[in-house]
């Protein structure tokens, strides 16, 4: 009996209907995907269970945000980075451009934003830490010096609430400079102040007006002497200044700036 096959038209046909079959059925998956996540989408944005409320006032916090971790940093300025989200959707809330908002407050070292389902939003930041206090030179149409705070990363601060901070006091450092320099400066000062250890308490500023050549400020008897201690040996070129001090003072008690750069020699040069 002769053996029976099939055409090949048949095979083409069987292929080209399944193909035709899975694309209709991946399309209408698409189509029926896409609905249903627009209805959901349209039901977070409407719903009132989902919206951030307002504050009842002006100057109020709203019930739905948290702020953790503020001691310094303004309240109002974080607040007032979510004013956008007040009255509408936590759906709508861009989370990483708000923490990108928080980010330029000046206190404020780092940031966390969640989203609290249904209504809420929770912020948890993390506060820049002040290491010296930071002499800037007066600003236009004045007359006095101002004085700020100075984290480890030259980021100028301004306390809004009272605080005590018993810090050192650092001068030469321009609020106009950029970052990367009063980085380096105040990075140079703390280093000199760690290298002096128990000295330091006599030191009442650090000028890094030119980092490589720091000059302090050492209270010492009723007054105070400006000291060049230029870039390295500080603790060994303040030991040798305060074993010598009262030769300098019945010499030259007129002193009132005096260069420690050369190792072992001591030189008036201001009065």
């Amino acid at each position: 009996m002769p053996r029976q096959t099939r055409q090949p038209g048949v095979f083409a046909d069987i292929r080209w209907g399944r193909f035709t079959f899975w694309l209709v059925a991946g399309m209408l998956l698409m189509v029926t995907t896409l609905f249903a996540w627009h209805r959901t989408e349209d039901f977070l944005i409407k719903d009132s269970r989902f919206r951030v409320v307002e504050a009842d006032d002006f100057i109020g916090q709203s019930p739905n945000l948290t702020v953790e971790g503020i001691h310094y940093a303004s309240a109002s300025q974080i607040r007032h980075v979510f004013a956008k989200d007040f009255g509408r959707s936590l759906y709508l809330v861009p989370v990483q451009k708000r923490r990108e908002e928080l980010l330029e407050i000046d206190w404020v070292e780092d940031a966390t934003v969640y989203k609290v389902w249904p209504d809420a939003v929770k912020v948890r930041i993390r506060e820049r830490e002040p290491v010296a206090f930071v002499r800037l030179p007066p600003g236009r149409g004045e007359s006095l010096s101002r004085f700020a705070l100075i984290d480890k990363d030259g980021f100028i601060l301004r306390p809004r609430v009272a605080a005590k901070f018993t810090l050192p006091v650092i001068a030469g450092v321009r609020e106009t400079e950029p970052i990367d320099g009063r980085r380096a400066r105040v990075h140079r000062a703390l280093g000199m102040l760690k290298d002096v250890g128990s000295l330091a308490g006599q030191i009442s500023e650090v000028d890094v007006s030119d980092p490589n050549n720091l000059v302090v400020a050492e209270h010492i008897g009723n007054g105070v002497l400006n000291l060049i201690v230029g870039d390295e040996n500080y603790a060994q070129r303040l030991q040798n200044f305060l074993a010598n001090y009262q030769e300098i003072r019945e010499k030259r008690p007129d002193a009132t700036t005096l260069d420690l750069r050369v190792d072992g020699a001591i030189t008036v040069v201001g009065k």
